[in-house]
């Protein structure tokens, strides 16, 4: 069973789509699934370029074989040692004994972690001084730290100018066919699902992206190929997909607004959100958003976080702490590290003091250079029409994003 894809006259797409895991990394909810994608470069010598999920072993050893028709295997190249792209490594690795297997000295100390083994005469080490010649083809590795994991490095095919870039540039969801970004609606199809692996995987190492980034600038590069989601090949698509990655890795806002993160037990709280989302919008604030953290999935939640400047946490006090599921967001937001936001809070208990308002506080007051704006509301049980304290919440907030447009 083989269903191999052409990236370029002499590069091969081997990897395939995962119809079926519910969530991925058995926590973040999939919409329509996930690929992992694995590429294969024919040449005088042959080479691997990451494998794939164990989901997929069986089709992706398949296609391996039958691009190498009986040749042997030259080069296995780990660039990332996660499960879902090293799953089906020693598979590959004993079916193709003869195959170095090129990859940073961390990765090669994960390999030995994940299959207890050890293959050192086959091992290469890899770093930016090392040049692998396959032929035609020459490669070259970049050092890619926490883009996510320490071990990751990207690999760069300077003949044919591909960077395969790991985790970088990734996205949920499953290729419809085709394996080009540009034979969809790029922006429709996937550029959600790109923000959203952004935000949940990649999002606390931002500074480590932009280091990589740098390097990625000084490379001419025809060809993205990242392990999750489609390849990308038209200039204009690579230099926005970068420039997106860029945004997000700098906490740059798409938009001066606001996104309001509700959790509401009995819909008071939600309601007083729903009346200072009325009031920014007759103040004329666009783009606003609310999300009900209760019934969205935290992590399409924390997505929005990338997407605008100001930030609106409202919930109600349970068992004399905060809502639950406002906390595991908060939870969240402190681990990815937030950065660069404008935050306002709003609490409401029916037999305590502001119990929501203040826990919610402390933990903000503890985030990067990100400001606490106005005092926190407290709203007893439930608001009323006059409530001054949601109008002059208001004021602040609008005021705060008008003078920066």
């Amino acid at each position: 069973m083989h269903n191999e894809q052409q990236v370029t006259p002499h590069i091969y797409w081997v990897g395939g789509n995962d119809f079926n895991s519910p969530r991925f990394e058995n926590l973040i909810p999939l919409k329509s699934g996930v690929t992992y994608n694995s590429y294969f470069i024919d040449d005088e010598k042959t080479a691997v370029i990451d494998t794939t999920d164990t989901v997929i072993r069986d089709l992706f050893i398949g296609n391996v074989s039958h691009l190498l028709h009986g040749r042997k295997l030259d080069y296995i190249v780990v660039n990332h040692m996660e499960p879902d792209h090293s799953g089906s490594l020693l598979a590959l690795a004993m079916a193709y004994p003869e195959a170095k297997i090129v990859a940073s000295a961390q990765a090669l100390k994960m390999l030995g972690q994940y299959f207890q083994v050890s293959m050192p005469e086959r091992y290469i080490t890899s770093d930016e001084k090392l040049v692998i010649d396959l032929g035609m083809h020459k490669l070259r590795f970049l050092k890619a730290p926490m883009v996510h994991w320490p071990e990751v490095t990207f690999t760069y095919d300077e003949t044919e100018e591909v960077l395969f870039t790991a985790d970088g540039f990734g996205t949920f969801g499953i290729l419809n066919g085709s394996i080009f970004a540009d034979d969809v609606d790029y922006k429709e199809e996937y550029l959600g699902e790109c923000r959203k692996y952004y935000a949940n995987i990649v999002a606390r190492f931002g500074p480590q992206v932009l280091s990589a980034l740098k390097k990625v600038d000084a490379l001419d590069v025809r060809y993205i190929c990242s392990l999750h989601g489609p390849v990308i090949r038209r200039k204009e698509d690579i230099d926005f997909l970068i420039g997106e990655y860029k945004k997000w890795a700098s906490w740059t806002p798409d938009y001066q607004s606001v996104n309001i993160f509700i959790a509401s037990a009995y819909g008071n709280t939600a309601m007083a959100a729903e009346v200072l989302a009325a009031k920014l919008a007759k103040r004329g604030i666009r783009n606003l958003k609310m999300v009900d953290v209760c019934t969205v999935s935290l992590a399409d939640s924390f997505t929005e976080i990338l997407r605008r400047s100001h930030i609106v946490l409202a919930a109600s006090t349970m068992n004399m702490t905060v809502n639950p599921l406002m906390s595991a967001f908060l939870a969240i937001c402190t681990e990815m590290n937030v950065t660069n936001r404008k935050v306002s809070i709003i609490g409401n208990s029916s037999w305590t003091p502001n119990v929501s308002g203040q826990l919610m506080k402390d933990v903000v007051s503890k985030w990067k250079n990100c400001e606490l704006l106005g005092d926190p509301v407290h709203i007893v049980s439930s608001m009323h029409d006059d409530d001054a304290d949601i109008e002059k919440l208001a004021d602040i907030i609008a005021e705060d994003i008008l003078k920066e447009k």
